[in-house]
């Protein structure tokens, strides 16, 4: 099973705030030329959508929740980890009522911004909120969060009699690391034979997260970043589009909702909290 999501957040989202940034260009029509490509092939991911951009694009985000399955990716995109557990609490609150609000359907999947809940304290947080599906927990250490689990399957969470279902994203093993293969600037940088060959060893399950900036070229760029940085956030542009053609082309995909549907819960490892 071949689970596919994408991130609907601005290009800005994780730079430094005290760069130069340039907010007046939007995603928004690279978002909609994937939602023609999703279209034309007939594909159903999930889209987890940053409550500031359904507020500027309200009209986009009722396109896509009127064919698609939808959750919070956080109000501000602001990292978890860096915010108190109110403030966490209240920016995935207002960003489900702002979805909710838009399209008139009720929100109950979440995604934190880079993965970043930082331990099991924030993650209770959410068990005080409307969120019954998460796809927040990463088995890796990354740029903006630490592992939270020790494999990449499915699991239930539980916390004070209450559950929540957890999608993490996929990883794989490389010269001793784990590595989110199927998301942003690794999705960008693996040749596809290489994203080929892992995605048929994991056929039970994988997870997939893209965010419109990558496959975005005309996107701005930050001069001042090091050479890393840079390689970190345009590698691959170019060839981006066609890699995911071809995957979608190679490979079935479906959504969270209907991934859920499909999983006897009564068999998911159950995980308290």
């Amino acid at each position: 099973m071949h689970i596919l999501t994408f991130d609907i957040e601005q290009w800005w989202c994780n730079f430094i705030p005290t760069d130069n940034l340039d907010l007046s260009y939007s995603v928004k029509k690279r978002t909609e030329e994937i939602l023609s490509l999703l279209e034309a092939r007939n594909i159903t991911p999930t889209f987890f959508i940053v409550g500031e951009f359904a507020k500027q694009h309200p009209d986009l985000v009722r396109r896509i929740a009127q064919k698609y399955d939808i959750g919070s990716h956080g109000m501000t995109h602001n990292l978890v980890s860096q915010q108190s557990y109110k403030e966490f609490a209240d920016d995935v609150l207002t960003s489900l009522h702002v979805l909710e609000d838009i399209t008139g359907k009720k929100v109950t999947k979440y995604r934190a911004p880079g993965f970043s809940i930082p331990n099991n304290e924030y993650l209770k947080v959410l068990f005080d909120t409307p969120v019954e599906t998460d796809c927040s927990l990463s088995a890796q250490n990354h740029f903006y969060g630490k592992k939270m689990l020790e494999s990449d399957s499915i699991i239930c969470l539980e916390h004070n009699g209450r559950r929540i279902k957890e999608f993490p994203p996929s990883v794989i093993g490389l010269a001793g690391r784990d590595l989110g293969f199927l998301g942003g600037g690794y999705f960008r940088f693996f040749p596809y034979f290489m994203i080929k060959k892992w995605l048929n060893a994991k056929q039970d399950y994988s997870l997939t997260y893209l965010h419109p900036s990558d496959f975005d070229t005309n996107q701005p760029r930050i001069a001042s970043y090091s050479h890393f940085e840079k390689f970190k956030r345009y590698v691959g542009l170019k060839s981006s589009e066609k890699k995911l053609v071809r995957m979608l082309k190679d490979f079935a995909f479906c959504d969270v909702a209907y991934a859920q549907q499909q999983i006897n819960w009564h068999e998911v490892p159950l995980v308290k909290i």
